[in-house]
């Protein structure tokens, strides 16, 4: 009798042991599974991470590559800083004003040759320095625009434009210069290109250095954004209605 009672009694701790060890078992393979998992995260976090870091060097150097191709205008909104525009605008039609603005006009690249290579680069920048270049864009643009308005030889040229949009992007982007930008017309803004163009090195350099922005600059970066996203459906006086 006792001894049919210990085979049981063994029978049963030797279940016990098998349980044990497939347990254990279940458990290593388990615990190789998680680890191979949490190590193919990890490493596809990093290669994530280093392609990110390359396309954001691309896109640096594209936006800089931009504002290079844009310094051909330069020479067009230094001219036109120097005008009188409401003075030309009253004499649109007369040929010597024609052929004045023809000569200024010589410095400016055809319309075709402008080449935004930076134009998809926004999602791979941080915020501050899309606002920069938008700011630096819209001065040198709008210098021309206005020069190709005039030429247009229409009279009243004037109602073909509005500098709110304008003023309101550059007061975002240089908030200390709102009395400046108040007080001139958009020709004279070619004064504060030299500022948005450092500033906008500044952010691109952060960037190749792997500084983030702070909450101060991201909230100026949203507010110069949203000036720049109100231009763009902000109708002309020429499109309001009557």
């Amino acid at each position: 009798m006792q001894y049919r009672f210990d085979l049981k009694i063994e029978g049963i701790r030797a279940e016990i042991r098998q349980s044990e060890e497939r347990l254990k078992s279940d458990l290593r393979d388990k615990e190789a599974e998680i680890s191979a998992l949490r190590n193919a995260v990890l490493s596809g976090s990093a290669n994530r991470q280093t392609l990110l870091d390359k396309r954001r060097f691309e896109a640096v150097e594209r936006v800089w590559t931009a504002v290079n191709d844009m310094a051909q205008l330069k020479a067009v909104a230094n001219m036109m800083s120097a005008l009188n525009f409401k003075a030309l605008a009253k004499r649109t039609t007369d040929p010597k004003i024609q052929q004045f603005l023809g000569i200024i006009d010589t410095a400016a690249p055809q319309a075709a040759q402008f080449k935004n290579v930076a134009r998809d680069e926004r999602p791979f920048l941080p915020e501050i320095a899309w606002a920069y270049f938008s700011a630096y864009t819209t001065i040198l643009l709008g210098s021309y625009m206005r020069l190709q308005i005039l030429k247009t030889g229409i009279e009243d040229p004037e109602r073909m434009l509005t500098n709110e949009a304008t003023a309101k992007i550059l007061k975002a982007a240089l908030p200390h210069h709102s009395t400046f930008i108040d007080e001139n017309e958009p020709e004279v803004y070619y004064y504060l290109l030299d500022e948005v163009e450092n500033s906008l090195l500044s952010e691109l350099k952060k960037i190749l250095d792997g500084k983030n922005a702070d909450q101060e600059t991201l909230a100026k970066a949203r507010q110069i954004m949203a000036e720049v996203e109100k231009a763009k459906v902000e109708p002309s006086p020429a499109q309001m209605p009557s």
